[in-house]
């Protein structure tokens, strides 16, 4: 059984050509003018037929006086060894073009093809096009001219086998292949390398420099969303007991609604005892909400009805009809509506209790009562005469308000007044009679 070889085809695709075909146009990028000048030209010594010699950068002479020390050497080659060949061919890569200059070299040549050596430079024609000046010769007629110089090559590089150039009718230098160009293509090709890895190293530096700030923000930003989840896992059972908190909050709120559309029926009674003069009887009374119906018997309707105006905790009374008076009655029977202040008398506010108010300073004061004389000492032995109620002066006072006097005092008697069950006055007591 035959061993399988690897195939670089890909359903009928060549792998191999395609990436040949990719790479191809990138082969000269490092002679781009935005980078050619990351591959600097070697200095060359170049030592001429005639006996001079001079040293060149790339396709020009170094200026005189300002040439720098040449790391590599070049023979030229005299004209008597060389033929030449002129075509123009149109615009194509670097590598066409060489196949094209082998292509004619290689029939034009009377040398075998072993024994061979050639190159080429070209320009570019204002017509278009390309002008390519090719020299060829024989590879041993080029080793015998370069022993006839070998003493004119420095002792630095006598190690290493020199170039071979010829000049082209423009004065543009041609290196034949073959020689010592190699060592020189490889130390551009190693400049090529450490200059780009020190632009890409520049470059990679300015990016840091300005994603800087934004990888900070960014390792804040994670920072706080850590230390937030961090809070967050901690006061989770805090978050938990503030749920239950709002939500017994809002139920709350919600009774306390309830209970603002509903009358506080003890204040009410309370409020009403207080505020209802001795003259006034309940019969009924009829909450509906905050809007309570009073029926009753008084003396002045109209008097009560300014009386539970003025009254904190009721509004908007009004009497749904006129009062009336039974013929021979001394009582008016009314019958009166008024609203409850939610503040006050609602079922979830508390009831206000009413405080006396302290008189301001400069209003009315209660009349000093003057000291009363004291009675005159009687002397010893002396007759003291009996005192009439006549001879007693009274002493005056502020009169007592009919409200604030007792029962006693109301009935005339020393008996206490009786509260009459169909009446909000005391009930008089019949005097008893003197006996005879």
């Amino acid at each position: 059984m035959s061993p399988t070889t690897p195939s670089s085809r890909f359903f009928g695709l060549d792998l191999r050509a395609l990436w040949l075909e990719l790479r191809r146009p990138w082969q000269d990028m490092h002679q781009w003018p935005a980078l050619a000048w990351l591959t600097p030209d070697a200095p060359v010594r170049v030592l001429h037929a005639d006996g001079s010699d001079a040293v060149w950068l790339g396709q020009r002479p170094a200026p005189a006086g300002k040439a720098p020390a040449a790391r590599f050497e070049a023979i030229e080659l005299p004209d008597d060894k060389l033929l030449r060949r002129r075509m123009a061919v149109p615009v194509m890569a670097t590598a066409q073009v060489a196949q094209a200059v082998a292509l004619d070299v290689q029939s034009a040549s009377p040398f075998a093809p072993a024994d061979l050596v050639w190159g080429y430079s070209a320009q570019s024609l204002v017509q278009g096009g390309l002008q390519v000046d090719a020299v060829f010769a024989s590879r041993k007629q080029i080793a015998q001219w370069i022993e006839t110089q070998q003493h004119r090559l420095s002792a630095a590089a006598s190690d290493t086998a020199p170039e071979v150039w010829a000049f082209a009718p423009t004065g543009q230098p041609i290196v034949l292949s073959g020689w010592g160009e190699a060592h020189r293509a490889h130390y551009g090709a190693q400049r090529r390398r450490m200059d780009y890895a020190l632009l890409l190293s520049a470059g990679a530096i300015v990016a840091a420099l300005a994603i800087t700030p934004t990888a900070q923000l960014r390792l804040r930003a994670i920072e706080a969303v850590n230390a937030y989840t961090e809070a967050h896992h901690r006061t989770a059972p805090l978050m938990a007991q503030r749920e239950v908190l709002v939500r017994s909050i809002e139920r709350m709120e919600g009774v306390r609604a309830l209970l603002l559309e509903r009358a506080d029926t003890i204040a009410l009674l309370e409020l009403l005892t207080q505020t209802l003069p001795d003259d006034t009887s309940l019969q009924s009374i009829q909450v509906q909400g905050m809007k309570v119906t009073i029926n009753g018997l008084t003396t002045n309707a109209a008097a009560l009805m300014q009386l539970l105006g003025t009254t904190a905790g009721l509004k908007e009374v009004r009497a749904p009809s006129a009062a009336t008076r039974s013929p021979g009655a001394t009582a008016e029977s009314f019958l009166i509506e008024f609203q409850l202040d939610p503040a006050v008398l609602s079922a979830a506010g508390p009831v206000p209790v009413p405080q006396a108010t302290a008189p301001e300073s400069g209003s009315g004061s209660a009349p000093e009562v003057p000291p009363a004389a004291e009675p005159p000492v009687p002397e010893p032995g002396a007759s003291v005469p009996a005192a009439t109620p006549a001879s007693v002066p009274a002493t005056p006072g502020p009169a007592a308000s009919p409200a604030k006097l007792s029962p006693a005092a109301t009935t005339g008697t020393g008996a206490p007044a009786r509260k009459s069950p169909f009446s909000s006055g005391p009930e008089p007591v019949t005097p008893a009679k003197a006996a005879p």
